[in-house]
């Protein structure tokens, strides 16, 4: 397993200089988070410029952690109706495939009687009486 290597960055917040060490491969998203905490900071300082940097920091924490948390429950929510449209999915494709796969079922009046069927399809009513008499012995 390698080993992960740390570095020292610097990031400016604020107007201040932060020495951070992080791992390689994370230095670039950490930079890119101190940026964005830098602007929000900053953003709220252009608003607030009575207010002192401990005051900036705080509120800005707050507003980001309120943030955060609406995003995770409009995440939670759309999550759960995901999950709840694909039960509706598998339970109508479950439906389906069992329907395909169970034989058809038949009434007592779709059943044909080969004498039946034969007079129906020759378009002529056959009655009982000739359906079972066979064909060389009828009309003599």
């Amino acid at each position: 397993m390698a080993e992960s290597s740390t570095k020292s960055i610097r990031v400016h917040i604020l107007g201040r200089e932060y020495a951070l060490r992080v791992e390689e491969e994370d230095e670039e998203h950490t930079r890119t988070m101190a940026a964005f905490v830098n602007r929000r900071m900053e953003a709220f300082k252009d608003a607030h410029p009575e207010q002192a940097e401990l005051t900036t920091a705080v509120i800005t924490a707050l507003a980001l952690a309120d943030e955060l948390h609406q995003m995770r429950d409009s995440a939670t929510a759309d999550t759960e109706h995901v999950t709840s449209e694909l039960r509706r999915l598998a339970e109508t494709l479950s439906d389906v495939i069992e329907e395909k796969a169970s034989p058809p079922e038949r009434s007592e009046e779709s059943v044909d009687t080969p004498a039946l069927a034969m007079g129906a399809a020759q378009g002529t009513p056959v009655d009982e009486e000739q359906s079972e008499t066979p064909p060389s012995e009828q009309g003599e």
